[in-house]
């Protein structure tokens, strides 16, 4: 393995890298998911100090969208056959390039404790079994919040060199004075007219099960004891895994081209009971506790266009 402001936007509303032009590093094995979490460990003794984000890119060539793996993931969601490749797949595929760039040296901020804010994902056309992406992650940018600062990461995938998938995750990494960046305002508000339309319960293993799946494997995710050590009185389930079981809810099965944004609004600990709420008109949804009452996240869907080519290309070439 080869190791390693503000938000300016295009017309199509896509955050731009101010490093776009970066040759990424290429990734050709990666190190297992105990080696990245050691890797995000170590990082802890990083200074809590507002910094400007270095120029860091990796990339992954010919990642293949595995049949099974795909349909493992699927089933713990509750994606049925019809919804084709999950759209939240290609993140997963990207996450252990995100665990590289957040634990590389030259990355200014400490992995652990951090807190997933927003994930954005365009998906461009229809993705099948077999196909082969080559992905890129990189460094975006930096948002001012109130309880500390915000910074992105920037994720496309490519098939046959055209775009078909892109991602924006937004993370907070408290405790920072002074951030830098445009202040952080999140997007989705309160919406009083969706309505209650499932109720699951979650088990309370179920972010071991998500952990086998995504290989993120986060001490608060899997046990009690492990979760105490990072202050939660309970394990809490994985984001994405709350996002996609919502998507897979709420999404019909013939839209290929899709625009996704979520807003993760409070933790989901496990074993617990939650309720889907919709709008029965539009794409917005939120995933409350079983009351109804607190959002654990807030989200929306829309169609997006096809498009053969995309101006969020980091590397033309």
């Amino acid at each position: 393995m080869t190791m390693p402001n503000d938000r300016p936007r295009d017309p199509l509303g896509k955050a731009l890298p101010s490093d776009a032009g970066l040759a990424p590093i290429d990734v050709t094995r990666l190190p297992s998911p105990h080696t990245l979490f050691l890797r995000a460990l170590l990082s802890s003794r990083k200074p809590a100090n507002a910094q400007r984000l270095p120029p860091l890119a990796f990339a992954r060539r010919n990642v293949t969208l595995d049949a099974d793996a795909i349909a493992r993931y699927a089933r713990l969601c509750g994606f049925t056959a019809a919804h084709g490749v999950p759209p939240t797949w290609p993140h997963l595929l990207a996450f252990p390039l995100h665990m590289l760039l957040m634990t590389d040296r030259a990355f200014p901020f400490a992995m652990l404790g951090m807190v997933h804010l927003d994930n954005r994902i365009r998906q461009h056309a229809s993705l099948t079994p077999g196909e082969r992406l080559d992905l890129d992650v990189r460094c975006g940018p930096l948002f001012a919040h109130d309880k500390g600062q915000v910074f992105t990461v920037l994720t496309t995938a490519r098939r046959d060199g055209v775009v078909v998938w892109s991602g924006e995750s937004g993370y907070l990494r408290t405790g920072v004075p002074d951030p830098l960046g445009a202040p952080y305002r999140a997007a989705l508000g309160a919406d009083p007219s969706l309505a209650k339309t499932a109720a699951w319960h979650v088990p309370g293993d179920l972010g071991r099960q998500y952990a086998r799946v995504s290989g993120d494997y986060n001490p608060i995710h899997l046990w009690p004891v492990t979760a105490r050590l990072f202050g939660f009185a309970h394990p809490i389930i994985h984001g994405m895994w709350s996002f996609a079981r919502s998507l897979a809810a709420v999404l019909p099965a013939d839209a290929p081209c899709l625009d996704l944004l979520v807003e993760f609004k409070r933790p989901l600990p496990l074993p617990g009971d939650v309720t889907l709420w919709r709008d029965a008109c539009g794409g917005a949804f939120e995933l409350r506790d079983a009351a109804g009452t607190v959002p654990h996240l807030r989200g929306r869907w829309q169609h997006a266009p096809t498009v053969s080519s995309s101006p969020l290309d980091p590397d033309p070439s």
